[in-house]
């Protein structure tokens, strides 16, 4: 081995995750990890999951939408990509979807799920810039359909 040159070590391989952001009358829904779960115990985060090998974005969102939270997803539109480190030390590029339309009875029976209207209340900061910014754009969103439906389009 040459001088000041150090071995090559390898990467850990970089977990494709996907992340489901729901929202209703100015709540997010997001879940508290249990206190015994390898990643990131007791942080309250949005849904989501790994994707499968072979498996699309798409397909991996809605079945972890179904595992985790018991609901069929309908209508989506992505909103960004990021890379995130758990505390157990997993390298995770987390794809962030909005779920626009759902259907079925939210449960779980993994974490505890619940609608958080705190925002600050979310353990990840990125994951707080993401729900208020789509907060945000909902909020822009219903005013525009108030002010067209009033001039009757």
């Amino acid at each position: 081995m040459k001088s000041g040159v150090s071995p090559r070590v390898p990467r850990k391989r970089t977990a494709e995750c996907v992340s489901g952001v729901l929202i209703s009358d100015g709540a997010v829904l997001v879940e508290e990890r249990r206190v015994d779960d390898d990643a990131d115990p007791g942080l309250v985060l949005l849904p989501g999951g790994h994707v499968e090998v072979g498996e699309s974005l798409d397909r991996a969102l809605k079945r972890e939408m179904r595992e985790e939270l018991g609901v069929r997803v309908e209508k989506v539109a992505p909103i960004r990509v990021r890379y995130y480190t758990a505390s157990n030390g997993e390298r995770q590029r987390i794809h962030y979807f909005r779920i626009k339309d759902w259907k079925g009875k939210i449960r779980s029976n993994e974490e505890s799920v619940y609608w958080e209207s705190e925002i600050d209340h979310l353990s990840d900061v990125i994951e707080r810039k993401i729900v208020r910014k789509l907060l945000s754009q909902v909020s822009r969103e219903r005013t525009h359909n108030k002010l067209l439906s009033k001039v009757g389009v």
